[in-house]
């Protein structure tokens, strides 16, 4: 049983734009948002999807409308795709909060603003995926459209990743971009019931549809 999944984050946002934290809020995409998500309909638009699914954002589903313009498939919004819900955090400027939240990413503990724990983020991203894939035909294509911080966290829950050295690498090649980028792919597959990446977030442009498991940094 093989089930490959292409995940797409969405395009720059006002809020994106402001550098303000965006979780569970929305902001409506940028000229540039719209530009970023022809860039991954550009990249994804000869792979035949057999179904998609977005984040129930607004942000999230028009992204995935414009990736999936040629394509004979609608994207169906689902809730547990949303961000993580960092609680009243949630809105401000990064660089009102940053010292709290660099604190609290470390521990991945919203809950007591309003917000995700790490366990509900662990039980959401786990409980999504596997879902889909169990729901899934052998062989299909799925595209996923949802967000930055989640799709770092998928990285770390479905693959056990050590997403901050991956992080320093990305910044040594561009300090300024960040690890996951507005429409950036990322490409996975549930194997016989074991999960493998093959192909880590990059910039539309760079995308190859990988087929074979990359290598990554493991947490220790």
């Amino acid at each position: 049983m093989n089930v490959t999944f292409y995940y797409v984050r969405h395009g720059q946002t006002m809020f994106n734009l402001q550098r303000r934290l965006q979780g569970m809020c929305d902001s409506p995409l940028t000229e540039k948002g719209i530009a970023d998500a022809h860039r991954a309909e550009l990249a994804l638009r000869r792979i035949p999807f057999d179904r998609a699914f977005c984040s129930s954002s607004e942000r999230c589903i028009d992204t995935a409308a414009i990736v999936l313009e040629r394509h004979n498939v609608h994207a169906k919004p689902i809730k547990s795709l949303k961000e993580v819900d960092f609680g009243s955090l949630d809105g401000y400027l990064i660089d009102e909060i940053r010292e709290e939240f660099e604190l609290r990413k470390k521990t991945d503990d919203f809950g007591d603003l309003g917000g995700d724990s790490s366990e509900s983020i662990y039980r959401r991203i786990s409980g999504t995926f596997n879902q889909i894939a169990d729901s899934a035909i052998d062989g299909e294509k799925i595209l996923i459209v949802s967000h930055g911080s989640f799709g770092m966290h998928t990285l770390e829950v479905l693959f056990h990743m050590d997403t901050e050295r991956f992080i320093e690498e990305r910044r040594k090649i561009d300090p300024n971009q960040y690890a996951f980028p507005n429409c950036g792919i990322m490409k996975f597959r549930r194997k016989n019931g074991v999960w493998e990446i093959l192909e880590l977030p990059c910039e539309p442009e760079r995308f190859t549809d990988h087929n074979e498991p990359v290598e990554i940094p493991l947490r220790k």
